[in-house]
């Protein structure tokens, strides 16, 4: 999954967004999300927006919005 991930990131054009987390588990989800953020810190992408659920209680990342830099 991370590999469609990276692939989708890749071949984003500068200043385009990229929303994540249709269609994906909660627990792959936390994973993208940490890859994202490392993503973030070498200066590839930016996080918009990180949306936490709810239904749990533990307030997991469900959705992620980013940019490509």
């Amino acid at each position: 999954m991370l590999d469609k991930i990276e692939s989708k990131i890749n071949t984003l054009k500068s200043g385009a967004k990229l929303i994540l987390g249709s269609g994906i588990e909660i627990k792959e989800m936390q994973k993208i999300v940490s890859f994202c953020e490392n993503l973030e810190t070498t200066g590839q992408i930016k996080i918009i927006n990180k949306h936490q659920e709810s239904k749990t209680g533990q307030h997991l990342v469900d959705t992620i919005i980013l940019q490509k830099l």
